[in-house]
C-alpha cells in the first residue's frame, strides 16, 4: 500500500513539476481513475490477478438492459525520474473499479465471469504496451504531452479491441470465440 501510495505521489508531483497539459480535455481520461478512488474500491493485476464475483460491489443498475459493468482502468504510475536526464520509467497496470462495477444476480455464471476475466486482462495488456511503450522512448518527465498520446494510443486500442470482443462473443455468450480472444492474448496478436 505505501508503493502505491509513494507511487501516486511522484507521478503526482512530476506532472505538476512540469504542468504540462493539465488543462487538456483528454487529461481526465489519461489520468488513472485508479487514483480518484478510495482504498480499496480498485484492485489492479498487480494485487489481484483472478476475478470474483464479490468484485462487483455497486447495486446493479435494475434500468439497464445489461447483465453486467465492469468498470476497467488503466493505471499509469511514475516508477522513478532519472535525476540528471529526466526521463521516466513508469508502470502499469489494467484494473477494475469495484465500486463502479456491477451485476445483476440472476446472470452470475462461471462463463460470464470467464468473459469478465478477459476484459479485465485485456485491459491489462494494453496499459503493459504503453509502459514498453513509453519506458523504451527514454521520454523527458516533462513531456506530458507526448506521455498523454502514447497512453491515449494504448486506451483507444483497448477500447476498440473490447468493443470487437463484445461485438464477436455477444457479451460474452459464445464460448468458442472467447476460447479464440484467450488464444489470441496468449499470442500477443490483439
Amino acid at each position: 500500500m505505501n508503493k502505491i501510495t509513494l507511487t501516486i505521489l511522484g507521478l503526482c508531483l512530476t506532472l505538476f513539476t512540469f504542468g504540462q497539459g493539465k488543462n487538456q480535455k483528454k487529461w481526465d481520461r489519461v489520468l488513472s481513475e485508479m487514483t480518484k478512488a478510495n482504498q480499496g474500491d480498485t484492485i489492479s493485476v498487480r494485487s489481484k490477478a483472478i476475478l470474483e464475483w464479490s468484485d462487483f460491489k455497486m447495486p446493479p443498475e435494475s434500468s439497464k438492459d445489461l447483465q453486467v459493468h465492469p468498470e476497467l482502468t488503466f493505471g499509469v504510475f511514475t516508477k522513478k525520474v532519472n535525476v540528471w536526464t529526466g526521463t521516466i520509467t513508469v508502470e502499469s497496470y489494467g484494473g477494475i473499479r469495484r465500486d463502479l462495477s456491477w451485476v445483476k444476480p440472476e446472470y452470475k455464471s462461471q462463463q460470464l465471469l470467464d468473459y469478465l476475466q478477459l476484459k479485465y486482462n485485456i485491459s491489462h495488456y494494453f496499459a503493459k504496451k504503453s509502459e514498453k511503450e513509453i519506458n523504451s522512448g527514454k521520454i523527458n518527465a516533462g513531456n506530458v504531452n507526448k506521455i498523454n498520446s502514447i497512453i491515449e494510443k494504448h486506451l483507444d486500442a483497448r477500447d476498440k479491441a473490447l468493443n470487437e470482443l463484445e461485438t464477436e462473443s455477444n457479451f460474452g455468450n459464445n464460448a468458442e470465440i472467447l476460447n479464440k480472444w484467450k488464444e489470441k492474448l496468449r499470442q500477443n496478436e490483439i
